[in-house]
């Protein structure tokens, strides 16, 4: 992922979170975590998220192999 899509991403997160400037960020090799977001994700926002290549790990697709968002689950992105 290039560094302005991980930006945008994280832009795009941070007003789901209570504290937006709290401790939301985690890290393993080459993938980055942002936790659950305090309030759902508007579907046009899952939709930028998605299209700049951030995913949820844990959440599986829907009959047409379309990813499902699922609101208690957080997001990832590679770099």
């Amino acid at each position: 992922m290039n560094l302005k899509n991980f930006v945008e991403g994280i832009t795009i997160l941070q007003p789901y979170y209570d504290m937006p400037d709290g401790y939301h960020l985690g890290a393993e090799h080459d993938q980055i975590f942002l936790y659950a977001t305090s309030r759902p994700v508007s579907d046009e926002d899952v939709k930028k998220l998605r299209e700049l290549g951030w995913f949820q790990s844990e959440v599986l697709t829907d009959d047409d192999e379309k990813p499902v968002y699922d609101p208690t689950e957080g997001w990832s992105a590679y770099v």
